[in-house]
């Protein structure tokens, strides 16, 4: 029963370093399946430096053994919506 439960609620069970691992490997793939539908220079541009950003960031996680504290957890996130935040508004101007 344990092992249904556990496969059921995977999401909860898994590491946080796991999910944010997870999460930013999403995200490159997202961005650079849109990349290459820009034409205009300067919103590539953004896109890239974004993409080094989240590159960096995922490095940084897989090389970290341990788990992440919830600080440490919170943290990433932040960073992580900041890049989008980041995008979004060089984006739209």
């Amino acid at each position: 029963m344990s092992k249904v439960i556990k496969w059921q609620y995977s999401d909860f069970f898994e590491p946080r370093r796991e999910k944010l691992v997870n999460l930013l490997l999403s995200e490159i793939i997202f961005l650079k399946s849109h990349l290459k539908k820009l034409a205009l220079d300067d919103k590539a541009r953004f896109i890239e430096i974004a993409l080094d950003k989240l590159d960096y960031l995922l490095n940084i996680l897989k090389n970290n053994d341990t788990d992440l504290s919830d600080k440490d957890f919170d943290k990433v996130v932040l960073i992580i919506y900041q890049i989008f935040k980041e995008i979004i508004n060089k984006i739209d101007c």
